[in-house]
């Protein structure tokens, strides 16, 4: 596995990006557009956001490392929560890396009351695709997987 020296000026930037893309993606989809699907995919781009190292946007592989599946719900104070839906006993550093992706993610700025709604209620349900190096996608924005 390639080791990256880790650049926090790069890191800096990158999470200043993200904090300014994520605000524009959160306040700018009017309330009524903003059901189930579309928290969905916002929820995966911020994630996508705040995680850009871990993150790779190629065709998954045919046989992957991990699948981990959590459901993300916004609590009272707004902050987010993942429960582990299924994981890989086997690759138990694949579901902490999955649950640090969420833990990571500040909390959401600009929701319409709808979104706020969906998020509090029924939370979002996602899959982690990991690839052999560990990198990830999540299924609601990964390419098809390929075929073995």
């Amino acid at each position: 596995m390639n080791r990256k020296t880790f650049n926090p000026a790069a890191a800096l930037a990158t999470l200043a990006t993200a904090v300014a893309v994520t605000m524009a993606v959160m306040s700018s989809t009017p309330a009524q557009a903003q059901g189930a699907d579309v928290v969905k995919r916002d929820f995966a781009r911020t994630v996508y956001l705040h995680s850009a190292t871990d993150v790779h946007n190629e065709q998954p592989q045919a046989l992957l490392r991990a699948v981990v599946v959590l459901r993300i719900k916004l609590d009272d104070q707004g902050q987010w929560k993942a429960e582990v839906f299924r994981d890989n006993p086997e690759q138990p550093e694949m579901t902490q890396r999955a649950l640090a992706s969420v833990e990571r993610l500040p909390a959401p700025v600009g929701l319409s009351a709808q979104a706020r709604q969906v998020l509090q209620s029924q939370g979002v349900i996602e899959a982690w695709l990991f690839e052999a190096d560990g990198r990830f996608a999540l299924k609601t924005l990964a390419k098809p997987q390929k075929k073995v």
